[in-house]
């Protein structure tokens, strides 16, 4: 998952270790963003593993290849464990942190729906005058912004 090699496609090697690698973070870093209650909260180090599997809370457990090649980052050598998972066409196409995830069951289908559904972004202002007796009506005001859609309601 670090890529082809060093060797075999340096660019997309390069392109790999600089932005789809995790961490370091648990023993190697205690501070790094990712810690909560002394362990990463998106589980890296993944363990090593042979096949793609359907992994707990609709998350895929993708295979990662014990090749013992490593990546130095952070002052610190990161194997497969630590790889993010990535598109290699949309990574050398972009040169940016592109995690790409399967997505496989009911869950993904219903926050892609909501995503997709979710409306128009709305701003509310107002002019006020110099004069201290006007007054706002907040509920209407709130009632005229406020947008449903067939997912909001029940």
């Amino acid at each position: 998952m670090i890529g082809p090699g060093k060797k075999a496609n340096p660019y997309l090697y390069s392109l790999v270790v600089k932005h789809m690698m995790h961490g370091p973070c648990g023993e190697m870093n205690f501070s790094n963003l990712c810690m909560r209650e002394g362990r990463c909260k998106n589980y890296y180090p993944k363990s090593f593993t042979e096949y793609t599997t359907h992994g707990k809370g609709s998350y895929p457990n993708y295979r990662r290849r014990n090749d013992m090649r490593t990546a130095k980052v952070g002052g610190h050598l990161l194997d497969n464990c630590w790889v993010i998972p990535y598109n290699s066409t949309s990574l050398l196409q972009f040169n940016y942190h592109v995690n790409v995830e399967i997505c496989c069951n009911i869950k993904a289908v219903k926050y892609l729906y909501k995503y997709v559904h979710k409306g128009h972004d709305k701003v509310m202002f107002r002019i006020a005058s110099d004069n201290p007796g006007s007054d706002v009506d907040e509920i209407s005001n709130f009632q005229n912004a406020r947008w449903m859609s067939p997912v909001k309601v029940t």
